[in-house]
């Protein structure tokens, strides 16, 4: 009878067994599963972080540009236009706050400036992001509002942008919608700073918290330049000891929870993100097998007594055992519809998000492009007027008459530029007439030749006798022109003779106008993207990487195209093509433009 028993025991330890080797294979596989699922998610909340600082990043910028924000800074004094100014822009931006503050911290204007807590007045020379910035880096920092207790993101640049700093413009940037994303999205995650602070959290209690016990240094710089305001900045329960490190992978205790832990680096400011999965969850898988080990066990012994005979209470354990999983299927089956409605929640709001943020890049690139153009007339008038002083101080009336001239045209190719640039945006309102293209190569001359001056560099033309008619925009050739000769004397300035040459031939139905320079040239891995918006190999010069992308707009708007290749012996060569004049052309054209006239 013994080893009857024996016998029979012999199925239910195999089983135990069995399920005991599978428990430790799933919490293996559920634990890898965990991993990999907070290394997404990791991955897409690092990527809302770094998206909300790239939307804000550019404002401080703008801002310490703006001579409408700025304008404090000259006067020394608040100016209620900057104030009014930078209210509309934090309006319009999203921006939590905007200020400028003076070389010694004092803020001078500020979007708050009608609140009762406005920060004009205030001096916040003892952050480190103004101490940064008044040094000509950019500043960031994270802390709690000194005035308002706040926290946010603040951003600062300084001002001017080039050249010895007269002030600082900040930008804060509330994070506190990302942390409410976190909580509602139901999953526990936090941030914590560079010395173990947790400052983001979607469980509140846990905000201003350390991860270890804080050495008496860093406390003492925390407070020095109030970054937590008051906060006690104690350490979450179950971790103690200065400077003890948690890693990913590891076993956190917090508030007598624990969590399985993953973390990873933002990327910015030494901030880590870390995401919690609590460990019941991560052996959630392991009671089916218990249950399923316990249940056959059941069934064997149910088995043992109706050895004979229970075929019926058989087939009503295997429909009992199926209900129960098509049970569970219909419940996960409702809880992957509602995370996939939840997901497609969060791709609206990142969709929106990303909206919102082009229509400000929008903005930013085309007042970048308003300077560019802008700047290289303004640099000839500056030339036109000193030269116009010192003929007067002289008596020559008759040279400063002619400066004047030269002064009035330069005004009047700004004024149509500004309409030119409008057009730009708007490409099907360009106004075609037939000229000769030598005409806009001298008039291109005239505005380069104050930078060849500059730079000692010579530029010789090599035009044929007869005309090069072309029907086309005279001010955008001129603009191309312009452009491409100011990139030959940038490139040739380093040089002992610097030299740039123009030379113009027709082909046929084409025009082509080559200029080329001695320069060091352009690397063949870097042609593909000279035309790209903001790239620039000007890293000395600081250019912004916009002359070329307009110029093949324009190109382009025009019928033709814009290249590049290598010159020889040394050098760059740009080569822009224009379609020749055609009389038949033209006529055809003229014709369509009186019916289209009358038809209106």
């Amino acid at each position: 009878m013994t080893n009857r028993w024996l016998f029979l025991a012999i199925p239910p330890l195999f089983l135990v067994v069995t399920a005991f080797v599978l428990v430790q294979l799933v919490l293996d596989l559920d634990e890898d599963s965990v991993d990999r699922k907070a290394a997404e998610r990791l991955t897409l909340y690092r990527q809302t972080i770094l998206g909300e600082y790239q939307k804000y990043r550019y404002l401080p910028y703008m801002i310490a540009r703006d001579p409408r924000a700025t304008s404090a800074l000259t006067f020394g004094r608040p100016v209620e236009s900057a104030n009014r100014f930078l209210e509309e822009m934090a309006e319009n931006s999203g921006a939590d706050l905007l200020y400028v503050m003076n070389e010694d911290g004092t803020t001078l204007a500020a979007s708050n400036w009608r609140d009762d807590l406005s920060l004009v007045g205030r001096n916040y020379g003892f952050r480190p992001y103004f101490k940064s910035a008044i040094e000509g880096d950019e500043g960031q920092f994270f802390a709690i509002g000194a005035t308002l207790g706040e926290p946010g993101l603040f951003l600062a640049r300084p001002s001017p942008v080039t050249g010895k700093p007269i002030g600082v413009a900040v930008v804060k940037v509330d994070m506190r919608p990302l942390e409410a994303a976190w909580a509602e999205g139901g999953e526990t995650v936090f941030a914590s700073d560079e010395n173990g602070v947790i400052f983001l959290s979607s469980r509140p209690e846990w905000r201003y918290r350390t991860l270890a016990e804080l050495p008496p240094g860093v406390r003492r710089t925390i407070q020095s330049t109030r970054q937590y305001a008051s906060q006690g900045l104690q350490p979450v329960s179950g971790q103690s000891g200065p400077g003890q490190t948690v890693t990913s992978g590891d076993l956190l205790t917090i508030d007598g929870s624990v969590f399985r832990h993953n973390a990873s680096q933002v990327g910015l400011l030494g901030w880590t993100l870390h995401f919690l999965v609590p460990v019941e969850e991560t052996r959630k898988s392991v009671l089916p097998i218990w249950a399923a080990t316990v249940a056959l066990c059941l069934v064997y012994a149910i088995i043992l007594l109706v050895l004979r005979g229970r075929r019926l209470r058989k087939a009503s354990v295997l429909l009992r055992q199926e209900s129960a999983d098509l049970k569970e299927l219909n419940t996960r089956l409702v809880g992957e519809i509602q995370e996939r409605r939840r997901v497609e929640r969060e791709l609206l709001e990142a969709q929106r998000g990303l909206a919102r943020s082009n229509r400000l890049a929008a903005v930013g690139e085309m007042s970048a492009a308003v300077v560019h153009e802008l700047s290289q007339p303004l640099s000839a008038l500056r030339m036109f007027v000193a030269g116009t002083r010192k003929f007067l101080d002289k008596g020559d009336t008759r040279t400063a008459v002619e400066n004047l001239e030269e002064i009035d045209s330069l005004q009047l190719r700004m004024a149509s530029l500004t309409q030119e640039l409008k057009r730009f945006a708007r490409p099907g309102e360009n106004r075609i007439e037939k000229i000769d293209l030598t005409e806009s190569i001298r008039a291109a001359e005239k505005i380069v030749r104050p930078r060849l001056e500059e730079t000692g560099v010579r530029l010789e033309l090599d035009l044929p006798e007869n005309e090069l008619e072309v029907e086309t925009a005279p001010l955008r050739v001129e603009q191309i022109l312009v452009n491409l000769l100011r990139n030959g004397a940038d490139a040739a300035a380093a040089e002992g003779d610097g030299q740039v040459l123009l030379k113009a031939f027709g082909t046929g139905r084409e025009i082509r106008l080559q200029i080329s320079d001695n320069g060091p040239g352009i690397p063949e891995d870097l042609r593909d993207r000279i035309f790209d918006p903001f790239f620039s190999t000007k890293t000395s010069s600081g250019g912004m990487g916009l002359g070329l992308a307009i110029s093949m707009r324009l190109a382009e708007d025009l019928g033709g195209n814009l290249s590049v290749r290598a010159n020889s012996p040394k050098g760059a060569l740009f080569e822009l093509t224009l379609p020749a004049f055609d009389g038949e052309l033209a006529r055809t054209g003229a014709r369509h433009s009186m019916e289209n006239e009358a038809a209106e």
